[in-house]
């Protein structure tokens, strides 16, 4: 009997795994329509080559110039349900790894439950640092929903900022000149 339930949690554990990888691979194209309202218009669009993850991360560029990235909740660990199941958020983060913005793609929650995340949900994750101690309110009757989507963001964009690929790039205050105060002499 215990070895029975050991070769179905390895058999799903093989499942999930798979289930990733081909999600990863086979990951649709970001429409660069939805990332113009964060980004700007001249803006292109990439899936990036990770070397360490099979998560979908998308770099996008203006004028030759990493402006940040995005994806989708459901490409990148952990994946979060709701309470009918998974919820897919397209997220984006810039360069400075502030979440910029973020759109629900699909989900099978409730729409009676789903329809209480108004725009006053959605805008808490707006400029948030993915690494800091952020509270983020769920909603009330849309419980399971919004944990799901505030799990799924903020894990997500922890992860995605930890990619060395990405991480390379993320421009912390302490790198911004304007932060940076000038050394004065001691007499």
């Amino acid at each position: 009997m215990q070895h029975d339930s050991m070769r179905r949690a390895a058999l799903i554990g093989a499942v999930l795994i798979l289930r990733m990888w081909v999600r990863a691979d086979d990951a649709p194209a970001i429409d660069p329509a939805i990332c113009r309202e964060w980004f700007g218009e001249a803006l292109q669009v990439a899936p990036m080559t990770l070397a360490e993850t099979n998560a979908a991360v998308s770099e996008v560029t203006c004028n030759g110039h990493t402006a940040g990235w995005v994806f989708r909740t459901d490409q990148v660990p952990p994946v979060c349900k709701g309470k009918r199941g998974e919820i897919a958020v397209l997220v984006a983060l810039g360069t400075d790894g502030r979440i910029k913005g973020l759109r629900v793609l699909s989900h099978k929650e409730d729409p009676k439950y789903f329809g209480r995340l108004k725009a006053g949900f959605f805008q808490q994750f707006l400029n948030q640092r993915p690494d800091s101690d952020v509270k983020i309110d769920a909603v009330t009757q849309a419980t399971y929903s919004s944990k799901a989507i505030i799990s799924d963001v903020m894990d997500g964009a922890k992860l995605v900022i930890a990619l060395p690929e990405v991480a390379a790039k993320v421009k912390r205050p302490e790198d911004c000149s304007l932060t940076k105060t000038a050394t004065m002499p001691h007499n």
